[in-house]
């Protein structure tokens, strides 16, 4: 029946239908802008949501700049096997991002000062005095107390390096305390007048002299000259024997001319001389570079120093990680820097010297590991180098045994990956010279 013909009934007056028609009207009306107000509604709805899904998600904020990853891993832990931070970062309050980079916490670690205990960040600061952050990178931290002292232990790795040691802190004092120092063979009174008289003509002060168990050079006395900030000269001595280990004299550009005053063979015949002079004796070396820095920008060129390589040779081959540098200023002809790394004692070389693999045995067994590494970069692997050396690497606080340095072929390869990537290193491997078996590997992308 039609809405209207209901109204149409005899027995409705004419006026009712009419008020009732009205009714119905307005009724008709108020549904019509309702629908028409949801309609509206829906349409800003869907207008602001396609609008947020179109621009994507808001940026997250920003990382806070002083952080460190708090990951239980116990105490003590030697620096070989610490592992390294995660990706994820912890704010630590009250530590600025210019005295801690990200590592590993332990728990128990003092984040604030305490009953006359350094916080973390004044921990940090007092390690960075003696390990800058440039050259040493911190991978964790833990926490000891003792009767004596209570220690900061920090997990160190040198920079560009790959084997670290732990380092403590006192802290009490701030100053590092290395477990053993006081039956060192040459004693801390010791040490300083070695190398005050070794730099008598250093016109600053000894201020700072510690021990330290290096992964390098094994116990040695650290030290520094420096003359209010500046510091003048760095170096080691060996804990053991008192010989000067290395140094390094900070001189300053300005002032100096632009050209050298003393050639490269003259220079060359200094560095050669001192390492007599200050190693009882001529060495077996082999001298294996040869080169000159200069100091100075493009603009205000300054004269630099030379710098001479030799590698230590033991039955006439060379020792891999053993050998000098020594550096010589261009213009007063002084030697400036010292490094000598010698960690290998004579007793420790095999006599053993029987070779029944050649070079091309070695080269193939070195191919043949790398391929179960990385199969798919077998076709692009290129030998580098294959000589016969004595392999004296070793884990550090470990003593060499008699006769366990072994005389060995070091194949040094790379593939397209590397040659592609100027942060990967060339690959190492190392063949046993009778046997022709692989002994090490060290080959990563």
């Amino acid at each position: 029946m039609d809405q209207d013909d209901e109204f149409n009934e005899p027995y409705l007056p004419a006026r009712y239908k009419q008020k009732v028609r009205e009714k119905q009207q307005r009724r008709r009306v108020k549904k019509i802008l309702t629908a028409a107000a949801i309609i509206a509604m829906i349409a800003v709805i869907l207008f602001l949501v396609a609008g947020f899904f179109g621009s994507g998600p808001a940026p997250a904020p920003s990382a806070p700049s002083a952080v460190v990853t708090a990951t239980p891993t116990g105490t003590q832990i030697p620096a070989d096997t610490v592992p390294m931070p995660k990706d994820t970062t912890t704010p630590v309050p009250g530590v600025t991002a210019t005295s801690v980079t990200s590592y590993t916490i332990d728990p128990g670690v003092p984040v604030t000062a305490n009953a006359g205990s350094l916080s973390l960040e004044g921990a940090v600061a007092a390690l960075r005095n003696y390990y800058p952050e440039e050259d040493y990178t911190i991978r964790s931290v833990n926490y000891s107390t003792g009767s004596a002292r209570n220690l900061f232990g920090f997990a160190l790795t040198p920079t560009g390096g790959t084997t670290g040691s732990v380092v403590f802190i006192d802290a009490t004092t701030g100053t590092p305390y290395t477990p053993g120092q006081e039956n060192a063979g040459i004693s801390e009174n010791k040490a300083k007048g070695i190398v005050t008289s070794a730099f008598s003509d250093v016109s600053g002060d000894l201020q700072k002299l510690w021990y330290y168990d290096s992964p390098d050079k094994g116990t040695v006395w650290m030290f520094v000259f420096a003359s209010g900030n500046t510091t003048l000269v760095s170096g080691s001595i060996d804990a053991t024997t008192g010989d000067i280990l290395s140094f390094t004299c900070n001189i300053p550009e300005a002032g100096r001319p632009s050209e050298t005053a003393i050639t490269m063979d003259k220079a060359q015949n200094i560095a050669s001389h001192y390492i007599s002079e200050h190693n009882g004796g001529a060495l077996p070396l082999n001298q294996t570079s040869a080169g000159y820095e200069v100091w100075g920008t493009p603009s205000v060129p300054a004269a630099g120093r030379y710098v001479f390589t030799w590698e230590r040779l033991f039955l006439d081959h060379p020792v891999d990680t053993d050998g000098i540098e020594v550096a010589v200023d261009a213009v007063t002809g002084n030697v400036i820097g010292y490094d000598k790394q010698w960690s290998t004692q004579d007793f420790a070389f095999s006599h053993s010297l029987d070779i029944a693999a050649v070079q091309r045995d070695a080269t193939f067994a070195v191919m043949q590991a790398a391929k179960t590494v990385y199969p798919d970069s077998v076709e692009d692997i290129r030998i580098l180098s294959a000589e016969m050396r004595w392999n004296n690497r070793h884990s550090p606080g470990i003593s060499q045994r008699p006769g366990t340095v072994m005389l060995e072929w070091k194949v040094v390869f790379d593939d397209a990956t590397i040659r592609a990537d100027p942060a990967l290193i060339p690959g190492v491997g190392w063949v046993d010279i009778q046997t022709g078996t692989v002994t090490g590997m060290e080959y990563r992308h």
